[in-house]
């Protein structure tokens, strides 16, 4: 009966609803089995937690292996099933949600989480039931929760080989060179500053986008300075300015100026020569 020995101590696990006629049955063959050396205890799974049973205690746990086969399968619960449990020792549930069950039990800690199989029900059980029950075994593993070990890759740090080179020398024995005999002339020679004007980001004289070094604003006077000295020394580019506002372009600085004789100087008015852009 669900593998058990004489002398083994067996925790019956139930919940409601299940019928008090048939748990005591259950409870009769059990200690029947285990003998007067065993002990079959008896607990509703709400109040496991609250029963301040002993640590590693027992050696089999029976869980919802009465109908209706509902057992409340949480971490909670089962990692209280784990502690009371000796190691090495075994649970074994009947369930209706197989799938759900062997991924709680394997992330409460048990091992040899077997395959789900289908429970060994009498005649009278299996007319009461709806839905197919398996049954789940699994083991606590042979260590108890807490406890630690060495582990057996730790080794000691490797010795040397006798081919390793060893070099232990004094200042005395060691004529170090002279860094300043190590430079060349061209290293000596002093940088142009425009030069090193530089991003430091692409390496070119080109501000990246979010520039904090000044060079953006460099560039952006430079740029303005020369958009001014285009304006005063500009040049026709199409020769056609001197003819009048049918001859020249949107943008021509002499737009809305009388015509002109062709090399005739022509002075500007300074409120023409500002970027209204």
């Amino acid at each position: 009966m669900f593998g058990i020995r004489p002398s083994q101590k067996v925790l019956l696990l139930w919940s409601t609803p299940v019928d008090a006629e048939e748990l005591q049955a259950m409870v009769g063959e059990l200690k029947s089995v285990v003998g007067a050396e065993g002990k079959v205890a008896v607990e509703n799974v709400e109040m496991l937690a609250d029963s301040s049973h002993a640590g590693s205690h027992f050696d089999l746990i029976l869980a919802g292996v009465l109908p209706p086969f509902q057992f409340e399968n949480s971490l909670n619960v089962l990692g209280e099933a784990l502690r009371i449990l000796k190691p090495g020792g075994s649970l074994i549930v009947r369930t209706t949600d197989s799938a759900t069950t062997q991924s709680t039990l394997k992330l409460t800690g048990f091992t040899s989480v077997s395959q789900p199989e289908d429970a060994s029900l009498t005649d009278e059980q299996k007319r009461d039931i709806i839905s197919p029950v398996s049954e789940i075994t699994c083991l606590k593993p042979n260590f108890e929760v807490g406890s630690s070990m060495k582990l057996s890759f730790a080794k000691a740090p490797a010795k040397p080989s006798a081919n390793t080179w060893n070099i232990n020398l004094t200042d005395d024995d060691v004529d170090l060179e002279d860094p300043d005999d190590l430079l060349t002339e061209e290293d000596l020679i002093r940088p142009d500053p425009t030069t090193l004007k530089v991003c430091g980001t692409t390496g070119k004289r080109k501000a990246c986008k979010n520039c904090s070094c000044g060079l953006k604003e460099e560039l952006d006077a430079e740029d303005e300075k020369r958009v001014e000295e285009n304006k005063k020394n500009f040049k026709s580019s199409c020769g056609n300015c001197y003819l009048g506002d049918a001859f020249r372009c949107a943008s021509c600085p002499y737009m809305g100026m009388p015509a002109f004789k062709p090399g005739e100087k022509v002075k500007l008015a300074e409120s023409t020569l500002q970027d209204t852009s």
